[in-house]
């Protein structure tokens, strides 16, 4: 976990820089606006496919190293085989998507930003194809217990980072495409290097199809609905006032980046830990969970008193120079503050679901997931008219409040049915 934490750290650091380096470029104008906006349309499918497969693929990897290695092989060829298939489809659909989108009502947006949405929509779409294959192997990285995986992470950001400090012109949409070209083939030469990355074999000839594929048809409505909660604040945010989207987006990209000190490290290094024991002991691994969790809780609880006492220095520091003034940075340290909420239930959240994963509880991690949508819309819709912006942090800390709880029942009934 520690190696996955300063790995995860540098990687934030990259992200950080990246947006560091928009604001200094475009502030929050209408080129920002539109532009995360359509990355988290277009993050959408692949943070389903991330999700999914993480729960997925370790607990699957656990199994089929304790059996048969050459029907382990085949099987995984024939899922990256199937996972190319997906993402020649994808990469044209989200194009179509993001388009039509952009330039409706249902974005919001007014001519400006509507206008750069729907013409960045052809440059942006390639990441979704790229980000469906990058999904897989990052799932097998995490199952082979490779952190670096946690490093690779900020290829795509420090890619944009250069690409906007030296190429004049609109490099948002492609550059993001262009980062993600750069990830995906530096994650299949490591796993290449190990040994780990089978070749392609397109069909559906393996034994252990049938018990994964019931697995993923069971999780895929749930983890759809869970990767939708970007979108939400996305949706909202765009019916405010211009350079609403944007700040949201700087906000959380700090907030994320604490997140994954704590609880991405904890999925990262804990899920193919708990998955391996749970082979041996269930009732282990559920005891180690119920540890991490109140541990992880406190930790997160403790950022997050430091962060929210240090927002302005830390907003000042790393956003107002160029085009982000001190109005945009007064925005973001209210958002910030409001999103710390967030942080004693995300990391505690996040090793109660690992538990479950590790355990094969499909069934409560897809409840886990159709919960936090639900709180979240419901949240937003009823707290923005009252608090504005500030009101979509409160919604999301609600919703992993929410989940938190969910997990924990769901964790201990399995317990004492044990």
């Amino acid at each position: 976990m520690g190696a996955v934490a300063v790995f995860t750290a540098v990687a934030s650091l990259a992200r950080l820089g990246q947006d560091a380096a928009i604001a200094w470029r475009f502030g929050t104008g209408p080129a920002v606006d539109a532009y995360y906006f359509l990355l988290n349309l277009a993050s959408w499918p692949v943070t389903v496919a991330l999700s999914l497969l993480s729960l997925l693929i370790a607990p699957t990897e656990a199994r089929l190293r304790a059996s048969d290695a050459d029907a382990a092989r085949r099987f995984r060829g024939e899922l990256l085989a199937w996972a190319c298939v997906l993402a020649l489809i994808l990469g044209p659909a989200a194009w179509w998507v993001m388009h039509a989108v952009a330039g409706s009502k249902l974005a919001g947006f007014g001519p400006p930003a509507a206008a750069q949405a729907a013409a960045g929509a052809m440059w942006l779409a390639p990441m979704v194809s790229v980000g469906i294959v990058g999904a897989l192997l990052s799932a097998w990285l995490v199952a082979a217990g490779r952190h670096v995986l946690a490093l690779l992470e900020g290829l795509p950001p420090l890619v944009l980072l250069l690409l906007v400090l030296l190429v004049p012109g609109p490099v948002l949409f492609w550059g993001t495409s262009a980062g993600f070209a750069v990830q995906a083939p530096a994650m299949a030469w490591i796993l290449r290097r190990a040994g780990e990355l089978p070749g392609p074999r397109l069909g559906l000839h393996s034994e252990h199809w049938k018990g994964f594929s019931e697995a993923a048809l069971l999780l895929l409505g749930a983890q759809a609905l869970f990767a939708l909660f970007p979108l939400i604040d996305s949706f909202f945010a765009a019916r405010m006032e211009q350079g609403t989207v944007a700040a949201l987006s700087y906000t959380n990209r700090l907030v994320l980046g604490l997140q994954g000190l704590a609880g991405l490290a904890l999925q990262r290094s804990g899920l193919p830990l708990l998955s391996k024991l749970a082979v041996h002991s269930p009732d282990a691994t559920r005891h180690a969970a119920h540890r991490w969790a109140l541990a992880m809780g406190i930790v997160g609880t403790l950022l997050a008193l430091v962060v929210a006492a240090a927002a302005d220095l830390l907003v000042a520091l790393v956003f107002e120079r160029g085009s982000f003034n001190a109005a945009d940075r007064a925005q973001c340290v209210t958002l910030l503050r409001y999103g710390m909420l967030q942080m004693p239930f995300f990391p505690a959240g996040t090793a109660l679901v690992s538990a479950l994963a590790a355990t094969g509880a499909r069934h409560a991690l897809a409840l886990v997931a159709v919960t936090n949508p639900a709180v979240k819309l419901a949240a937003s819709a009823a707290l923005v008219p009252l608090l504005g912006a500030p009101a979509l942090m409160v919604a999301t800390a609600l919703m992993y409040a929410a989940a938190t709880a969910v997990a924990w029942l769901a964790l201990r009934r399995r317990l004492s049915a044990a």
